[in-house]
């Protein structure tokens, strides 16, 4: 009987280990305790608070994690797909070790509901003798900051990661860091987008750090969205155009990639941004010193006197085509390749010319791309916002290839007209579900090519009965977009960029993917 008695204390001694052990692992946020209110007011009644000129804060991973000065708020990412929390939260007090916890909330027990609704949660930071308060918000997307001057050297990064990491876990990183303004057309809008480039801390260039699982650079572009009201249409673009590179036997017209962040600059909050790969000789897989990157950034047109002078001034621009350098000094003929399709292509006036532009383009990544822009209706990608990748062979020849880049005027975004149009420039269009749109360089193949309609159904049926059906590209958009509203991001920038108009759904997209799909088969089969 005795052995028995043991034998149930001994049982229940070690359920009731269990169920403290497990109450302990649950009791813990990112490695940090949780405690009462009770708890926490009597160990502030033991201490002062820390005098306002001390520096306290919090840290995740031991990086000063993001602070936002207005809202006197940290933003800390949490992957909402997961239960658990990962990544460690620390704490300093003038640059010593201060102990952090948590204060009980019931809504740690449905995280993912309070992401959502922008729950504000509180910590405590206290040492020996002193202690502060601290509100988080836990978001969904991972977040970037940046301190220091714009435009000026000497400026830091960082970035928390627990969404997208190829590594897992929670990723930090933090750089010595440039930033400044990216495009034209961003200078236009209260919210700006930029160009981020890494620094050792000794101030050596060229520092490649991976973030959200893409590759590993040292250039970096932040895309601020302003105009898109979904936040949708880049990243659907770079990711169909992406599909479609993978069909192809070659990388030199391969796409960027693009996730979502938020941003923070100098603790003022900037709102969702999606960080981009540069598409670049790197990402082309083209070699710098040997390969050419034209890239048609505007409107303007050259001509021949035009390269005239940019040969004469060995200049890397001619109108609105520049060539990337990365590495390179001018070398007599580096237009030649630019200026020879130009003149074949855009000037052909017989199957002479045809014969000369197919003798240095890639036929079938023309064919793609004129079925591509015309998927997104991409009203800003005919002419301009394309990069042509141009691989020099060893007999003096060379290949050139279209690669898109900046496709928000997409998926049923056209330019807005009249006096009174919107700074944006940019409204939703009904009209362009029914629209083929065209081009003078594929318009003169046309011309000439008579096999080239044929060929152009042949891979429009290709992709309908592979990547490119309505049910895949819808569920992907409302599979994105949930993820923005569900981190809060979406509704954060909203408020932060009212004059942005964003329209928390999918519905635009979706009636222009059903509409134009469908009259594109249509077309196409008569073409």
């Amino acid at each position: 009987m005795k052995k028995q008695i043991l034998l149930y204390v001994s049982v229940l001694f070690f359920c009731l280990m269990w169920i403290v052990r497990g109450m302990q692992q649950e009791t813990r946020i990112m490695e940090a305790s949780v405690i009462s209110i009770e708890e926490a007011s009597r160990l502030q009644k033991t201490r002062t608070p820390f005098q306002e000129d001390s520096e306290v804060c919090l840290q995740v991973n031991q990086v000063t994690a993001a602070w936002e000065r207005a809202e006197k708020r940290y933003y800390i990412p949490k992957n909402i797909e997961e239960k658990d929390f990962k990544g460690h939260l620390g704490a300093l007090a003038n640059g010593q070790p201060a102990t952090v916890v948590w204060l009980e909330d019931p809504a740690f027990s449905n995280i993912r509901q309070a992401i959502a609704d922008q729950h504000i949660f509180w910590c405590l930071v206290y040492n020996e003798h002193h202690y502060q308060r601290f509100s988080v918000l836990f978001t969904g997307l991972p977040v970037m900051t940046m301190d220091g001057e714009m435009g000026e050297a000497g400026s830091r990064m960082a970035l928390f990661d627990p969404v997208l990491s190829y590594r897992g876990g929670y990723q930090t990183e933090e750089s010595l860091a440039y930033y400044n303004i990216r495009g034209n057309a961003s200078k236009r809008f209260e919210k700006l987008g930029y160009r981020l480039e890494l620094f050792y801390d000794d101030g050596s260039e060229g520092r490649d750090l991976s973030f959200l699982g893409m590759r590993s650079d040292n250039d970096w572009q932040l895309k601020a969205m302003y105009s898109d009201r979904s936040k949708l249409r880049d990243k659907l673009s770079i990711d169909l155009w992406n599909q479609i590179a993978e069909q192809t036997s070659t990388p030199a017209d391969d796409g960027c990639d693009m996730e979502y962040l938020e941003l923070l600059i100098n603790g003022e909050y900037q709102g969702l941004y999606g960080l981009v790969e540069p598409t670049d000789y790197k990402s082309l897989q083209l070699d710098k010193e040997r390969d050419l990157i034209y890239k048609v950034a505007s409107d303007e047109w050259p001509e021949d006197a035009l390269f005239d002078a940019s040969e004469a001034e060995q200049s890397f621009v001619c109108a609105g085509v520049n060539i990337r350098q990365s590495s390179k000094t001018y070398y007599p003929g580096i237009w030649e390749p630019f200026r020879t399709f130009w003149n074949s292509g855009y000037e052909m006036e017989s199957a002479e010319d045809l014969d000369t532009l197919y003798a240095c383009i890639d036929r079938q990544n023309f064919i793609n791309y004129d079925l591509y822009y015309n998927v997104i209706a991409g009203m800003d990608n005919r002419f301009k916002n394309i990069i042509y990748s141009t691989t020099m062979h060893a007999d003096g020849t060379y290949t050139i290839r279209r690669v898109p880049w900046d496709q928000n005027y997409s998926w049923g975004d056209d330019f807005e007209k009249g006096e009174d149009k919107d700074i944006k420039n940019i409204r939703y269009n009904r009209d362009l579900y029914k629209k083929w749109l065209n081009e003078e360089v594929f318009r003169n193949m046309q011309a000439y090519d008579k096999q080239l309609s044929e060929d152009l159904r042949d891979t429009w049926k290709t992709w309908r009965q592979t990547f490119l059906k309505e049910e895949y590209w819808k569920s992907y958009a409302k599979e994105q977009m949930a993820y923005l509203v569900d981190s809060g991001a979406f509704a954060r920038d909203t408020v932060r960029w009212p004059d942005s108009e964003n329209q928390p759904g999918t519905q635009e997209i979706e009636d222009f993917i059903d509409a134009r799909f469908s009259w594109l088969d249509e077309y196409l089969s008569f073409l």
